[in-house]
């Protein structure tokens, strides 16, 4: 009773609104962004198949984090900014940064067919005498499927048994058969022309990064991307014991992502510590190499995608530019406005139907709101 007499009665509403859901959380309520995370925060965790989240701002020059719910069911442990987490396909940002080196420096260029990479060779890689160019990969208008081989008949199953059944499947799957798998990747229209999500795509395009530089993705990460920016906790890792337990909708633990020859397309675990970092690089657009990342080599009407990276323009003129993910049990958003200076990511051990659509919207509004103060 005596902290709720001390604390200002403006904060009552939203500790009262806390304490009823019982959902932990270290915000301490102090800021006009304090309130504005909460708000956003408790809409999302109200759901019962949320577990936790982790939040990481940058703004004004500053860095905030927030936490919510727990690490684990079943446990009382607040995650923290040090927490890792799956971050899916935000990794394809990374990929995106790589490959701008690679275009900055002369190594690579957008509209080279990406058969000038690859051993053997490859006719189904083109249609109608087009091939697939580096450009096509970065904004998914190859033509190439999500995952090789074709897994179509996997995702007919319970979704709850689909996670496992590709988990178990790409376990002993090899480089070596994911190019022998290639030779049987048809393409339905001419690339460049349609949109078709592809996992394989960025695949290769970290397999073109190695081969140009002769060293493995994850030295190219280290040398150009977490070390430079002292990300020390974000790394390609399937492995790594301190990940978070990660669930489904229903609660049932998911097993961890699949395996490290998918990491430029989705293998890298990170915190939002080290991605608040992350953010503040990829907000200085003066940088060469991000401004190459934050280029769409395709125009396009309302969304454009640069390498990687998706980009909108709101109808005041503002632009973001952003990237979510999700596995099985995990899900995630990394959003900046380059032109306010200011960026959020959330991170959840938990993934459904809607819950990258739900943080795309906590960082939305986050930053939409902030910016009106």
């Amino acid at each position: 009773m005596e902290l709720k007499i001390l604390l200002p009665l403006f904060l009552a509403p939203f500790l009262l609104d806390a304490q009823m859901k019982k959902i932990p959380t270290d915000n301490r309520l102090t800021t006009e962004l304090d309130k504005m995370v909460q708000k956003e925060a408790l809409a999302y965790m109200k759901d019962p198949a949320r577990v936790g989240i982790s939040i990481g701002v940058f703004k004004d020059g500053k860095s905030y984090f927030y936490n919510y719910g727990t690490t684990e069911r079943g446990k009382s442990e607040l995650p923290t900014s040090q927490s890792l987490y799956e971050i899916a396909s935000i990794t394809k940002t990374f990929t995106g940064t790589l490959l701008a080196h690679a275009l900055v420096d002369g190594r690579i260029k957008m509209d080279d067919d990406i058969r000038k990479y690859l051993d053997g060779n490859y006719p189904n890689l083109e249609f109608d005498k087009h091939p697939i160019t580096i450009s096509n990969l970065t904004n998914h208008s190859s033509g190439l499927p999500q995952f090789l081989p074709d897994q179509s008949e996997t995702f007919k199953k319970p979704m709850d048994s689909v996670a496992i059944a590709l988990s178990d499947f790409y376990k002993n799957y090899s480089k070596k058969k994911f190019y022998e798998d290639l030779h049987q990747a048809k393409l339905n229209f001419v690339p460049g022309t349609e949109y078709k999500y592809s996992n394989v795509g960025t695949q290769i395009a970290g397999d073109i990064l190695e081969k140009v530089y002769h060293k493995s993705y994850t030295d190219l990460l280290s040398e150009y991307i977490t070390g430079p920016l002292k990300m020390s906790q974000t790394i390609v890792g399937t492995n790594s014991a301190q990940l978070l337990t990660c669930y489904n909708e229903k609660g049932k633990v998911m097993p961890r992502n699949f395996t490290t020859i998918m990491a430029p397309a989705g293998g890298i675990i990170s915190t939002t510590g080290d991605l608040v970092k992350y953010m503040q690089y990829q907000l200085n657009e003066r940088d060469s190499y991000v401004k190459a990342s934050h280029t769409p080599f395709v125009k396009s009407e309302g969304d454009a995608i640069g390498l990687y990276w998706r980009i909108h323009t709101y109808e005041d003129g503002t632009r973001t530019v952003y990237h979510t993910g999700g596995t099985f049990g995990f899900s995630s958003v990394l959003q900046i406005y380059p032109s306010k200076n200011m960026g959020v990511v959330v991170l959840s051990n938990e993934s459904d139907g809607e819950s990258q659509g739900k943080l795309h919207d906590i960082a939305d509004n986050l930053i939409r709101n902030s910016s009106k103060k």
